[in-house]
């Protein structure tokens, strides 16, 4: 292999085998087993009596190293035509970033009934995130440490951040109508979760300050940080030795205020007597998502700090090919004049974030939405770090239909399009539409969909045609003669 950048290789390559927010659906009055996952409260006074998600999936992939000069669309008929496609790479915005998410989600199930809303969903996620992660030192992990542009020259490395985490999560979602007066509404909610570990993998550096001098010795003059990688043995690299490597709690809390347009006093959605449900003029809400961590078992722990220089020769003769082997070959060459600390497991955090959320109603189902979510940083724990998202979305909501249009930043930085439409139950969308079918370049793309049945309103109060009595046929008159 050739050089530390073993362990970087390493986790970029679990990065690469493995959803955002959704933000087209994500603030929908209608499907509260999507919003849930954004704020757990808008389970409560939903205008969906119960909602049952029967399959769902989500994969959002964006970073801003690698791209392609056409869309996902294109690159798939040039491969299907047996076309090799490269992608391209931007050195101008290091330090780079990147995050990916994929999620599987099983049978999920809402209820709003009174004050009360809840229920119970499942879902298998997939999350990796890069960041702090300098130009010279992708250059080593993309090219090899040999690599001549940056052989001789003086490097440091502060604060970078690698991660990859799969689990299970099994949860509950509760939420309640805390308080009513006339024209307010105050709700909150929680998602509370058991995590069953499949896979996890990180590398936190703190500082490093090294040279390649050649093809043959690299020079490390300070190294700080820690890593953690998964020791899953070859007979059991199957789904039953993936399901019990770790295990977790996760909790997401979220509070909805409503300003509404007729007084909420007794007030209590869906229960027999009251099947009209009122409307609000605008809602404001908080939500912190994904608090917690898992424990992951069976693996290579090390955390490190080394302040003298340590000579590396011959790294470009070594080829490890298990984890076991890696953490052997790291910890004898770089790390041997350190008092680290080591253990057999380690825990790494998910992708925790603080979030915002506003939403006008124009009338007649028209709806405007402001959404932030924020990821919080990880430079001195191992996990992953959720990229942060700042949406404005117009939609149009009924219970039949229901179209949204998002415009979303992503980082701060790149401006995208998105689409969504729901009819009834089944759901599609995009917070990426340029990615899949624009042009120019792709640094990612993202589609969500959903399949669900729906009932909108209890069965007893069930709208019933409202028949005009028959007019009565009036009589011939009589001439007058």
């Amino acid at each position: 292999m050739r050089s530390i950048g073993i362990i970087l290789v390493f986790v970029l390559h679990c990065f690469t085998l493995h959803s955002q927010e959704n933000m087209g659906i994500a603030n929908s009055n209608f499907s509260p087993t999507n919003t849930i996952f954004l704020n757990p409260s808008s389970s409560a006074d939903s205008k969906a009596f119960i909602d049952f998600n029967i399959i769902g999936a989500s994969t959002y992939v964006l970073n801003d190293y690698a791209y392609f000069n056409d869309n996902l669309l294109a690159i798939y008929r040039e491969v299907a035509a047996g076309n090799e496609t490269e992608p391209r790479y931007d050195l101008g915005a290091a330090p780079f970033s990147a995050y990916v998410d994929v999620q599987i989600h099983g049978p999920s199930l809402s209820v709003s009934y009174g004050k009360f809303g809840g229920g119970l969903f499942m879902n298998l996620r997939s999350v990796a995130s890069v960041s702090g992660v300098p130009a010279h030192l992708v250059n080593h992990a993309t090219n090899g440490f040999d690599f001549e542009d940056q052989l001789g020259n003086d490097y440091t490395t502060i604060n970078a951040n690698i991660g990859s985490l799969s689990w299970l999560e099994y949860g509950v979602n509760f939420s309640y109508i805390i308080s009513q007066s006339i024209l307010d509404m105050y709700t909150f909610g929680g998602n509370l979760k058991y995590l069953n570990g499949l896979a996890g993998a990180g590398i936190n550096v703190q500082k490093w300050d090294y040279q390649v001098q050649n093809d043959s010795i690299l020079n490390s003059f300070e190294f700080e940080g820690e890593y953690g990688l998964p020791n899953i043995p070859t007979d059991q690299a199957g789904a039953s030795g993936l399901l019990g490597n770790g295990s977790g709690v996760g909790l997401d809390l979220g509070f909805n205020y409503k300003k509404m347009k007729k007084s909420t006093q007794g007030y209590l959605p869906h229960v027999a007597g009251q099947c009209e449900l009122k409307d609000y003029q605008y809602k404001f809400g908080l939500s912190l998502l994904d608090i917690g961590s898992i424990g992951i078992k069976n693996g290579f722990y090390r955390e490190f700090s080394i302040e003298n220089s340590v000579v590396w020769e011959n790294y470009g003769g070594t080829d490890p090919e298990e984890v076991v082997e890696i953490d052997e070959l790291v910890n004898k060459e770089l790390l041997r004049f350190s008092s680290d600390s080591e253990s057999s497991s380690y825990r790494m955090a998910l992708p925790t974030a603080l979030s915002a959320q506003f939403d006008y109603n124009f009338g007649k189902g028209f709806y405007a939405n402001s959404t932030l979510v924020h990821g919080f940083s990880r430079k001195r724990k191992l996990g992953i770090k959720k990229s942060s998202t700042f949406s404005i979305t117009p939609r149009y909501e009924s219970r039949r239909l229901e179209v949204a249009l998002p415009l979303t930043i992503q980082n701060y930085q790149k401006l995208r399009l998105g689409a969504a439409i729901r009819i009834y139950s089944v759901i599609f969308g995009t917070d990426n539409l340029g990615g899949l079918m624009g042009g120019g370049r792709t640094y990612g793309a993202d589609f969500y969909f959903s399949f669900k049945y729906t009932m909108f309103k209890p069965w007893y109060c069930k709208e019933k045609l409202n028949r005009a009595p028959k007019r009565k046929k009036a009589g011939v008159a009589c001439p007058i003669w």
